[in-house]
Parts: structure tokens; sequence; C-alpha cells
């Protein structure tokens, strides 16, 4: 039962690293049109986090 939380509680974490960078790439946006551009990108690369 301990290998199947500890799996569990991996593949949780494992969202959150990537939605942290996401996160931080669009942060570097300049204005609002690369906001948008960013997000874009994201969304159709399929490293979406949300």
């Amino acid at each position: 039962m301990t290998t199947l939380l500890n799996l569990i509680h991996s593949l949780l974490l494992t969202g959150v690293g990537e939605r942290e960078q996401a996160e931080s790439y669009l942060a570097q946006s300049r204005d609002i049109y690369e906001l948008e551009r960013r997000m874009h990108h994201l969304a159709h690369s399929g490293q979406a986090a949300w």
C-alpha cells in the first residue's frame, strides 16, 4: 500500500514543476501581446499546465 501511495504522490508532484515552469515563462512577457503569444504557444504545444 505504501508503494501505491508513493506513486500517486510522485505523480501529483510532477505537475507542480511543469506548472511553475509555465508560470515563469509567462511572467517573462514584456507586454500583453507577448503574454498572449506565449499562452498560445503553451496551449498548442501540449505544455499547458492549467
